[in-house]
């Protein structure tokens, strides 16, 4: 009796001390998690940068396709496309170092469990054998090295039952410790499903990384290649422009010089309208600044007002008159024009316009619309170009300069400011 009251009261002490040791073991479980957590969001707050830095490419990505295929839309474009796959490269790369961390404290957490499974089912070894054993010797040694310390022994009876109950408590343990286990083992495998997932990605980005540098240095060869193109186009514009502009100095110098002030009526303030109803003068008639250090003008001269405005303004008939020219430059000179006689020694020319609205040898009324103003011709920004002729030098020549232009209006200018309000 005395050897199984010393055994039970010893296997007793001994589930005290393997449910203490299981619970510590689980709470060390927790703990492992819980230290990581802190760097898990620190990387989560980096995840989220990343995140918000490849939406913001690609919306420029967006708004360039949108913009249209530019070369420099597109190689822009394929800059943002490059900076996004670079990010999400770096993304995935970060998410998959995360993967592999969570791999290694789960592949921890379930060696760690194992250990205890294998543990708890060796103490329910013991358990079992003195439960149906009454011999002393069975009995752990590290039990029988306790029991000293052991104080009010149980009876055989209670004996009995406290040991079923910690068999039970232990038997719960390991199943709960299982299914955990076995919980644990499916997340270790879907992450590294995920991570193998990722790794294809990255491959597949790394490819695609490739290809889109390839294509911008491709691009930007051909870019240049454009550029150069361009710049010769736009020197020979320039040149052509200049030529025709000291073409129609040269030709209004020679009426200039043959005008005669009786072929023009005296100089009365409101003989004309403005050709505007809001009236912003941006430059002058003659030698101004602008005529003079822009280069547009190799003598620096300019042959009349230029008036500030939106594209699409009403251009106004500034006496009642007759149109007698309707023509479009182009890109050269005053673009899109109409000139009105206005029979009294007149002419007014109307330039860069947007469209015409009379016909030729239409009579018009002063205050009539006759066009929309533009930015045609060599224009700097959208205006009206208003010159006043003398009728009797009022001419429409063919340029010498570009045989397509047949239709430029020349003649013997006067400062409009003397018949304007």
């Amino acid at each position: 009796m005395t050897n199984r009251i010393t055994a039970g009261t010893a296997l007793v002490f001994l589930l005290a001390m393997m449910t203490h040791f299981v619970a510590r073991a689980e709470d060390s479980l927790d703990s492992l998690t819980a230290e990581q957590r802190k760097a898990l969001e620190d990387r989560e707050d980096e995840l989220d940068d990343i995140k918000a830095k490849i939406k913001a490419y690609k919306d420029i990505v967006n708004l360039k396709q949108r913009q249209g295929a530019a070369l420099g839309d597109q190689i822009e474009s394929l800059e943002a496309q490059a900076k996004s796959l670079e990010l999400q490269m770096d993304l995935n790369q970060k998410t998959l170092v995360e993967i592999q961390s969570e791999v290694q404290i789960l592949t921890e957490r379930i060696r760690q469990k194992e250990a205890v499974i294998i543990h708890q089912k060796g103490i329910l070894s013991e358990i079992m054998r003195g439960y149906y054993d009454d011999q002393a010797s069975v009995i752990p040694a590290e039990l029988i090295m306790n029991a000293s310390q052991m104080v009010n022994p149980l009876q055989e009876g209670e004996w009995t039952a406290e040991t079923g109950a910690k068999m039970s408590e232990l038997l719960s343990s390991l199943r709960s410790l299982r299914e955990s286990l076995v919980s644990e083992h499916q997340a270790l495998i879907e992450k590294q499903k995920k991570a193998d997932t990722l790794r294809l990605q990255l491959e597949e980005q790394d490819a695609r990384l490739d290809s889109t540098k390839t294509n911008k240095e491709q691009l930007l060869a051909k870019t240049q290649s454009e550029v150069q193109k361009y710049d010769a186009l736009v020197d020979d514009l320039e040149k052509q422009r200049e030529e025709i502009e000291d073409e129609i100095e040269s030709l209004e110098a020679g009426k200039i010089d043959a005008l005669d002030t009786k072929d023009l009526p005296g100089f009365n303030k409101g003989t004309l309208s403005y050709p505007v109803r809001k009236v912003t003068i941006t430059q002058s008639y003659g030698k101004t600044s602008f005529a003079k250090k822009s280069g547009f003008y190799k003598s620096g001269f300019h042959n009349g007002i230029d008036f500030g405005i939106p594209n699409g303004t009403s251009i106004l008939a500034a006496a009642d008159g007759k149109v007698i020219a309707i023509g479009n430059n182009g890109k050269y000179a005053y673009g899109r024009y109409v000139a009105i006689d206005h029979g009294n020694g007149l002419v007014t020319m109307y330039g860069h316009l947007s469209s015409v609205t009379r016909k030729l040898g239409e009579k018009v009324k002063r205050g009539d619309t006759i066009a929309k103003s533009g930015n045609t011709g060599n224009s700097t920004g959208p205006h009206l170009h208003f010159t006043v002729f003398s009728a009797k030098s009022f001419d429409v020549v063919a340029s010498k300069v570009v045989k397509s232009l047949k239709d430029i209006p020349v003649g013997a200018t006067v400062n409009p400011k003397v018949y304007l309000p």
